[in-house]
């Protein structure tokens, strides 16, 4: 199964939209690697070395509008999980990384 931590501090664009879903922008990924998450999993982390604040199954993705704040970045909708709390980081870890790619 896919999955990708990504840094988000204070869980910038990470919103509700109808309990347990939630939805998470303006990733700059590409619809490749966003295709490969569907039905795969995500966590938050405010740092790498933190464990991860939130996670959960990545149900859809879209591209963000012309009319949307970050237009053509990644917009996941996110089944939250109380199994995606403090996981630990995996992935890329340089200090530059904010993301650690996706993973198989």
């Amino acid at each position: 199964m896919a999955s990708l931590h990504l840094i988000c501090r204070g869980g910038l664009h990470l919103r509700p939209t109808r309990f347990p879903e939630f939805e998470s922008g303006f990733w700059d990924l590409t619809e490749a690697d966003a295709a490969r998450l569907v039905g795969g999993r995500i966590y938050f982390h405010e740092t790498k070395n933190s464990p991860s604040y939130f996670g959960g199954d990545v149900r859809t993705y879209r591209v963000a509008g012309p009319e949307e704040e970050l237009p053509g970045r990644i917009v996941f909708t996110i089944l939250s999980r109380a199994d995606g709390k403090s996981a630990a980081w995996e992935g890329a870890s340089h200090a530059m990384a904010w993301s650690g790619g996706v993973v198989e």
